[in-house]
C-alpha cells in the first residue's frame, strides 16, 4: 500500500452584510482558495453557497485521482403546505437558495478511516413524493 496523501479540511465561510453575501472557501489554516492553491493573501469570492461547496468537492476529489466514486441515495422528505398551488420548480429553487447541507469535517474529518464523502442534494431532481409518511 502506497502513502497516502492528507486530505485538506475545508470551510465554506459567510464573509457578508445583509445586503451583499459572499463566501470563501478556507483550509485548516484559514488560507483562502484562489482557484489554484490555497493562499493566505486572498481568494475567489463566490456569490453562492452551493458553488462555493462544489468547488471544495473538486479540491478534495483531485487526492482521489484514479479512484472509483461508489454513489449512494438518501431519502429526503420535504413536505409543503400552501394555500394555494406551488410548483415543483418554485419548491426546488426555494429549497436550493434556502438550503444548506453541511458535515462537520472539523471533529469527524472528511470519511471514514482515510475516505471522503461528499453529500450533495440535486434540487433539479425533486418530485412529487409516490406516497407519503406520517410518522
Amino acid at each position: 500500500m502506497g502513502m497516502e496523501k492528507r486530505l485538506p479540511v475545508l470551510r465554506v465561510m459567510l464573509i457578508s452584510d445583509a445586503a451583499f453575501e459572499r463566501y470563501l472557501i478556507l483550509d485548516e489554516l484559514d488560507r483562502t482558495w484562489t482557484g489554484e492553491r490555497f493562499d493566505s493573501t486572498g481568494g475567489i469570492l463566490y456569490a453562492d453557497c452551493n458553488h462555493a461547496a462544489l468547488d471544495t468537492h473538486n479540491i478534495l476529489k483531485r487526492c482521489f485521482q484514479g479512484c472509483e466514486a461508489r454513489k449512494y441515495e438518501v431519502p429526503l422528505v420535504v413536505e409543503v403546505y400552501a394555500r394555494y398551488p406551488v410548483s415543483v420548480d418554485e419548491i426546488a429553487l426555494y429549497l436550493s437558495r434556502a438550503s444548506r447541507l453541511q458535515i462537520d469535517t472539523t471533529d469527524h474529518g472528511n470519511g471514514p478511516g482515510t475516505s471522503l464523502v461528499l453529500p450533495r442534494i440535486e434540487w433539479h431532481r425533486i418530485q412529487p413524493a409516490k406516497e407519503i409518511s406520517h410518522e
